[in-house]
């Protein structure tokens, strides 16, 4: 509960009767209506409004803790209980207090007829004023007793319908009643203890009435009115507008979020679209490029290749595993001593044709299987022997074949288009021989 006061401005009101506090200067004034305060009110706007004792019904009852809106529901099916009027004709509101127990919390209701409401509120919107809040003016008894250094009294005070009573008990108003005008205050006070179930209550007067043991109240209800609990008079069908305005006000709101919830979608939908959009036109790009990389990777690879055989082709022609001359001379060596090389053919890629003469058969023999038993020849074997006499002397004639290892053939040249035919075909004089100056087939070479 807020300890500022909502407006400096305080006014007690009754039909009929009206008076109007100023809390900062302490300045008081009376009046039948609120238009004839215009002149002590011209300066303010809003004011605190505290009904009278004899227009509110308030009672203090045990309910169980609840919200606002769930005790409000509670309380409604228990005003007929509680009040002599049926609820629709009254305006009330409620107050849980921190006193609880095993029955529940105490809980102050209190109602006021709806059409004392409206008459109080033509009158402030004919003076041009605005309550800041409504409520009984006996809710401020709490905060005088307090201000006396009381937590339990019975404060009694005077009023244009009669001695008002109000019982505080623990810093809670637990009772208000307006007692007849022209009745007796000693008794009326003990009236009010028995109703109220209290007993032997401090009393406090507002000093316009002379009771034995009373204390003097140092400032009235009406002052300390802005320190009441959270009370407000409102009519039932201004609490179902504003029920209609709060849920309007959501409707709106859920409508709002609602479309802003859809706008972020198709927001987080472009979004995504654009960057699919760019994703593809990215990919289409870098296929495009990565095609083109490809292709020159191939074109790399294929000239690579191409390069490599000829490099291949070239230490193959130029760096065969054998050559020929070391061909020529391990058949050389291989001779036995009884037989000689009288031809020998040689030529890359084929076998090697040797022919001779020995003097005997088994020079042959041991001939062939030397080169058989070679590592640089392989498939080595005997074509042809024949006997033979050289004068008086018999000899045998051979021929044998063996495969030099590593002699292999040159390359083949690469396959020419129809012009690169045309172009390259060998020219020839008249007679149909090579033209001079042309070389001999390359890889050959022959001894007789």
């Amino acid at each position: 509960m807020s300890r500022k006061a909502a407006s400096p401005i305080h006014i007690e009101w009754i039909p009929g009767h009206v008076r109007a506090v100023d809390i900062h200067t302490g300045q008081s004034r009376e009046g039948s209506s609120l238009s004839e305060l215009g002149s002590a009110l011209q300066k303010h706007r809003k004011v605190l409004v505290g009904v009278g004792r004899s227009l509110v019904f308030l009672k203090a009852v045990r309910l169980p803790k609840a919200s606002p809106e769930d005790l409000r529901r509670i309380a409604s099916v228990q005003l007929a209980r509680l009040f002599p009027l049926p609820p629709d004709q009254l305006a009330f509101d409620i107050f849980q207090t921190s006193d609880r127990d095993v029955e529940g919390v105490l809980t102050l209701v209190a109602a006021m007829r709806s059409e004392d409401l409206k008459q109080l509120r033509s009158e402030l919107q004919q003076a041009g004023l605005t309550a800041s809040r409504i409520l009984p003016v006996s809710l401020g008894s709490p905060s005088a007793a307090e201000r006396a250094g009381l937590k339990d009294a019975l404060l009694v005070r005077t009023t244009p319908a009669g001695p008002a009573l109000d019982v505080v008990q623990g810093g809670i108003l637990r009772f208000s009643r307006v007692a007849p005008r022209d009745s007796e205050p000693e008794t009326e006070i003990q009236r009010t203890l028995a109703a109220a179930r209290a007993e032997n209550l401090s009393l406090l007067t507002d000093g316009e009435l002379s009771l034995p043991g009373a204390l003097k109240a140092v400032e009235s209800d009406l002052m300390l009115l802005h320190h009441a609990p959270p009370f407000h008079f409102e009519l039932s069908e201004d609490r179902a507008q504003e029920a209609k305005r709060q849920t309007a006000m959501r409707t709106r709101l859920a409508t709002v979020l609602l479309i802003a919830a859809a706008l972020m979608a198709v927001l987080k939908w472009s979004e995504q679209r654009e960057a699919a959009q760019m994703a593809r036109r990215g990919a289409v790009t870098w296929n495009r490029k990565l095609t083109r990389l490809r292709s020159i990777r191939e074109a790399e690879i294929a000239r690579a290749q191409r390069a490599s055989a000829v490099q291949s082709a070239l230490q193959t022609a130029f760096r065969p595993a054998q050559p020929l001359s070391d061909l020529m001379a391990a058949v050389g060596d291989s001779l036995p001593q009884g037989a000689w090389c009288t031809g020998l053919n040689i030529e890359r890629g084929k076998a090697i044709q040797v022919r001779g003469t020995a003097r005997s058969s088994a020079e042959v023999a041991r001939f062939v299987f030397a080169l058989g038993s070679s590592p640089r020849f392989r498939d080595a074997r005997l074509m042809f022997a024949n006997s033979a006499r050289i004068e008086e002397t018999p000899v045998v004639q051979f021929q044998v074949a063996a495969l030099g290892v590593g002699n292999l053939p040159m390359p083949a040249p690469p396959k020419k288009g129809k012009k690169a035919k045309t172009s390259g075909k060998v020219a020839k004089d008249g007679t149909g021989n090579r033209a001079s100056g042309e070389a001999p087939p390359a890889g050959s070479e022959g001894l007789q």
